[in-house]
């Protein structure tokens, strides 16, 4: 997968973000969007282990997509992970559409670092 299909994903995802923000204010969407960066580290990781499994250096701990998932796979679960995001961030009111964006990010932001530090790249 080319380093443009992974830049066209955050593209899209800002621009999606901005398009339900007509009902939140500028932090919701600076939150969602935020939430939307890391979240896509976490897809160029998670494909960097998925082009890694046959050497067994690493395996995927996340339940939904098995210790070795197909690039296919993990695009799918990437994609509709954050699609159900924004759409859960678009029904939740305030303040409880923040402690959601928040606590997703700070979550997600926490997994890309372990990721980095255990030596993980964003393999676009």
């Amino acid at each position: 997968m080319g380093k443009r299909f992974g830049s066209a994903i955050v593209l899209i995802g800002f621009v999606l973000a901005s398009h339900v923000a007509y009902a939140w204010d500028k932090s919701d969407a600076l939150w969602e969007s935020a939430f939307l960066a890391v979240h896509t580290l976490d897809w160029g990781q998670t494909l960097d282990i998925a082009s890694q499994c046959d050497t067994g250096a690493y395996q995927e701990l996340n339940p939904f997509l098995g210790q070795c998932p197909s690039v296919s796979e993990i695009n799918q679960y990437f994609i509709s992970t954050a699609a159900l995001h924004i759409g859960v961030a678009a029904l939740l009111p305030n303040p409880y559409r923040k402690i959601f964006q928040k606590t997703s990010f700070a979550l997600r932001l926490g997994v890309v670092a372990n990721n980095a530090r255990i030596g993980l790249r964003v393999n676009f």
